[in-house]
């Protein structure tokens, strides 16, 4: 401790040299404050609004995130669409090329008998024996990406108003 006094007495002294009072103790400095061009905006926005505190509540709400749930429920909806479609397509692709296996088959064939001598097999329906697959209805489909867009648009109204307002946080907490 003797050596702390010490210093406080060296300290006293050059203050009293320097006749440093409390009246001359703080100078003034004139510090000139910038604001960036979000803050001008917040600042121009904010003398138009009466109510602050709702201005700053930022767009993180349940409302976004059951929005998002929604969206993400369209999108397997559309996915799961899109694999029917995708396999009926194959069953209409196997189909034909069944069908023309079992043409060529059946020519291959009657040209054989007509060669041994023997009565060729009666011509037949291939569309009978050959059935399309059901079609996909594509309904549910146009609903869902009905769904979608009605859900993006909803969440973009949403964020509009607060993507600001997320900058500009952004910006004070960098």
């Amino acid at each position: 401790s003797s050596g702390s006094s010490g210093i406080n007495a060296e300290y006293g002294e050059m203050l009293r040299d320097n006749l440093v009072t409390y009246e001359n103790l703080f100078q003034e400095i004139p510090v000139v404050v910038k604001n960036s061009s979000l803050t001008n905006v917040l600042l121009c926005e904010l003398g138009h609004v009466q109510d602050t505190t709702s201005y700053f509540t930022l767009p993180t709400s349940s409302y976004l995130e059951k929005s998002m749930q929604l969206l993400l429920g369209g999108l397997d909806e559309i996915n799961q669409d899109l694999l029917k479609i995708n396999k009926y397509q194959k069953s209409v692709y196997k189909k034909q090329t069944d069908m023309m296996k079992y043409i060529q088959d059946r020519k291959e064939e009657n040209d054989r008998m007509i060669r041994e001598g023997l009565k060729p097999l009666p011509e037949e329906d291939v569309n009978e024996l050959f059935k399309d697959p059901a079609p996909v209805g594509r309904l549910e489909s146009l609903l869902s990406a009905n769904r979608i867009t009605s859900h993006c648009d909803m969440i973009e109204e949403h964020v509009k108003s607060g993507i600001g307002k997320l900058y500009l946080a952004d910006s004070f907490m960098s």
